[in-house]
């Protein structure tokens, strides 16, 4: 391929030398600069973020009620919008409640001979903290794909933070939170924000958990304040690996490496070419499609600082290189689909089939796009119902309760217990083995 667009390696050194993504090698100056800015909103609260927003985002709020938002608000700006972005935008929600209302965690309960009753009680998180991207592009799809599953969840309490922008940018965000039967919004974006959910200020309720993705300060914040607030997962810059074989198109596989490249400069696309054949056919689509793009510089530098080709000999060398990479979205284009097995791919979200793009998983595909990145996959998940949710385990136990397999429990917990040198946990079930005997 054309040098300057993506850097190519053979398959041995990219798996003998491949890194995560540079993006997101921060240096110890900026981590500290995050911790500045978290430890600021922690001590000033709302004055902070009226100066980091004039800081950062150049926006002057005279005061709180400058950037926070309630339903009326929402109500207002969806009433304004325009009746085909409405359609869209209602369309995408019913998208998302038909994939994720598939597999509702539900209570249940069972007993045994030890127990009289056991089982899993499930509760939604009381108060989210949902965090939509601006900056380069607008998001509104961000806000429905957490508030649609806190709605389906039960959350109480939603809140929903994005970037001060416009004021056509702002009712179209305002006018989602409706869609999405938000309760309050604050426009307010960055670490800031962030902060702001986490430790809560003067006129913001402190979260339980703080879900979206972001840039890097938007992700290392949530890396900093995991503990004292709950978080989805650390989405990163977005990226998106291709997986073709002589049979792609390659059109379309231009389309979806620059439909990723544009989300910004440090985006990373992997295309992993079997065979021969089809390097220099996507090379020329590739060009084409992006002089044409609006977002062509963005893309561009994308490509060339963050993004790889590689080419291998068969389907198994690619899934080495997904398998180490743990690609936020994982496409395969290649001529036999049954030989693909798709519990061999770590990928937080699989698009197989040659018209298949994950610009679908995006939009109205019905999965959550907010998906774990940076190698992430490879131990967490893309956001689900389960993450809204709850659960605790419990068991009942009657006073006279009494049978050969409750006996067996304890004895069994006493022992470990003195295994492990604890021995007030084994008198403590030694007062009810006492019990139980005695009546």
């Amino acid at each position: 391929m054309k040098k300057g667009l993506m850097k190519e390696l053979e398959f041995d050194d990219f798996i003998n030398n491949y890194e995560s993504s540079d993006s997101l090698k921060l240096s110890d100056e900026f981590k500290k600069q995050v911790t500045d800015i978290l430890n600021e909103v922690k001590l000033s609260q709302d004055n902070a973020l009226i100066s980091f927003s004039k800081k950062f985002d150049d926006v002057v709020f005279s005061s709180p009620k400058s950037f926070k938002f309630k339903k009326k608000d929402f109500k207002n700006s969806y009433d304004k919008l325009d009746k085909n972005i409405i359609e869209n935008l209602e369309y995408l929600k019913e998208r998302i409640v038909k994939f994720h209302s598939k597999r509702l965690i539900r209570n249940w309960k069972d007993k045994d001979s030890a127990f009289n009753e056991y089982g899993q009680v499930v509760r939604p998180i009381k108060r989210v903290g949902l965090y939509a991207p601006g900056g380069t592009a607008t998001y509104p799809s961000s806000v429905l794909m957490t508030s649609v599953l806190a709605n389906l969840a039960g959350v109480e309490e939603i809140l929903v933070s994005f970037p001060p922008s416009n004021k056509e940018v702002t009712n179209l965000m305002l006018a989602s939170c409706h869609i999405g039967e938000v309760k309050e919004a604050i426009s307010i974006g960055g670490a800031h924000s962030i902060a702001a959910m986490a430790f809560g200020t003067n006129s913001v309720k402190k979260v339980d958990k703080i879900f979206g993705p972001g840039n890097k300060y938007v992700a290392e914040a949530k890396r900093q304040l995991y503990g004292i607030v709950g978080i989805d997962s650390l989405t990163g810059p977005s990226e998106v690996m291709i997986i073709a074989d002589s049979s792609a198109n390659p059109e379309f596989i231009a389309a979806d490496l620059l439909a990723q490249a544009e989300h910004g400069t440090d985006s990373s696309c992997f295309l992993i070419l079997i065979g021969e054949g089809i390097k220099e056919n996507v090379n020329e689509a590739l060009i084409d499609q992006l002089n044409k793009l609006s977002r062509s510089e963005i893309a561009k530098k994308s490509l060339k600082d963050f993004s790889f080709l590689v080419e291998v000999n068969n389907l198994s060398d690619a899934e080495k290189i997904c398998n180490l990479v743990h690609p936020e979205h994982l496409q395969i284009s290649i001529e036999n689909l049954d030989n693909i097995i798709k519990e061999n791919f770590s990928a937080g979200a699989i698009f197989i089939g040659a018209s298949n793009s994950a610009v679908f998983g995006d939009y109205c595909a019905g999965p959550s796009h907010v998906i774990p990145t940076n190698g992430a996959s490879r131990f967490s998940s893309q956001v689900s119902l389960n993450d809204f949710l709850i659960t605790s385990s419990y068991s009942i136990l009657s006073e006279n309760h009494d049978s050969k397999e409750l006996q067996k429990v304890i004895k069994n917990s006493i022992e470990i217990a003195e295994l492990e040198g604890l021995f007030a946990h084994s008198e403590a079930l030694k007062l009810r083995k006492k019990n139980i005997e005695t009546n």
